[in-house]
């Protein structure tokens, strides 16, 4: 794998701009991403235009949908790798006046409902419902939308992915799935959601703490196969661009197989829902669309590209994300239903989470 490393902070990653570009125009596969709070964009760039097999064993960085059927990796052995300092540019952001179509709330209000009714009657305890929404692009570089999520969202993992088999996305997700170095084991529980304000304790009720906890004892149960030392920090409020979630940090030490620990915690009650089987049969009859990557996972697989140390992984899920078609962009946003969720109010949590993504278009 060949490596340059360039520092630029007067332009904004031009070497790893200009490989996008190209990349881009000869339907070869790439992406660029940076890692939270980190001011280093990482370009890994597919030599040829060929569909790699995604191979367990190898090293490189993966795109795994929500059902886990498509699995993509651009292999590092097949690829060139950049590096590229950047500094976030000052962008006149224009408030964004969330726009509400009548029809597609009451449908999915009425979704909701049918999943609070089915809480009810015991067929799951939690499921995460989502929804579509496409928005007509203009016609610029979407490495400039990328440019924006990095100066956006600067605690998130931001990136920029195209294979000619899934298109181009781009997302800025707060949330960690699994991080592995040497033995060592982080991931994060992450549920509830408040429109960030400036004034006041941030105050969460029965609901959004019920949704935080479910997620972090599933988390924590199928960690127990796999680790020893599991260790839990206190909920605490974690904010990701303009809104407010509940987060808890979750360390352990490997006993296991990390990869088959990935397949058992994918996908997490954060994104689908518990009991996980029930939950995910509820959307797949009843969601409507198919999510594709979104709720999937994405990162580093089997290697640390910021240190070049094998065996490792750095994987998240795949939220806050947008796929690019031609001329317009489709939008995936989502929320967790329990019994005590209000259907209005769920439909307007999708709506803040579409606005977040938007700022960027």
């Amino acid at each position: 794998m060949q490596t340059d490393q360039h520092d630029s902070t007067e332009t904004l990653m031009e070497h790893i701009r200009l490989k996008a570009s190209q990349n881009l125009a000869h339907n070869i596969p790439f992406v660029c991403y940076a890692k939270p709070d980190s001011n280093q964009v990482i370009g890994l760039f597919q030599r040829t235009a060929e569909t790699i097999a995604f191979d367990p064993e190898a090293a490189g960085f993966c795109m795994v949908s929500f059902d886990g059927t498509n699995q993509y990796l651009i292999p590092d052995t097949a690829a060139d790798c950049y590096f590229e300092q950047f500094s976030p540019t000052d962008f006149l952001w224009n408030p964004e006046v969330p726009s509400i179509d009548p029809e597609i709330q009451q449908q999915f209000e009425n979704l909701v409902a049918k999943a609070i009714q089915a809480i009810a009657t015991h067929d799951f305890q939690k499921v995460v419902l989502s929804r579509k929404e496409i928005q007509s692009a203009t016609p610029e570089n979407p490495f400039t939308v990328f440019e924006r999520l990095l100066a956006l969202y600067p605690s998130a993992f931001r990136y920029l992915w195209y294979h000619p088999q899934t298109g181009i996305w781009l997302g800025a997700t707060p949330e960690q799935l699994l991080q592995k170095t040497d033995q060592s084991l982080t991931t994060v529980a992450l549920a509830g959601t408040q429109v960030a304000a400036s004034d006041g304790p941030v105050v969460w009720g029965e609901k959004e703490q019920q949704e935080q906890q479910l997620v972090t004892t599933y988390i924590c149960d199928t960690l127990q196969s796999f680790t020893e030392n599991l260790q839990l920090s206190a909920p605490y409020t974690h904010q990701a661009g303009s809104l407010w979630h509940i987060k808890t940090d979750i360390k352990a030490t490997l006993s296991g197989d990390w990869k088959a620990l990935v397949n058992a915690l994918h996908p997490t009650p954060a994104v689908c829902g518990l009991p996980k089987a029930a939950a995910y049969q509820f959307i797949l009859n009843n969601e409507g669309y198919d999510r594709k990557f979104y709720a999937g996972y994405l990162g580093e697989w089997n290697k640390n590209f910021t240190t070049f140390k094998t065996g490792d992984c750095d994987l998240y899920v795949n939220l806050r994300c947008m796929q690019w078609e031609n001329d317009r962009v489709a939008l995936f946003v989502g929320c967790g239903i329990n019994k005590g969720s209000n259907p209005e109010l769920e439909f307007l949590e999708t709506v803040n989470k579409a606005a977040t993504v938007k700022r960027a278009l």
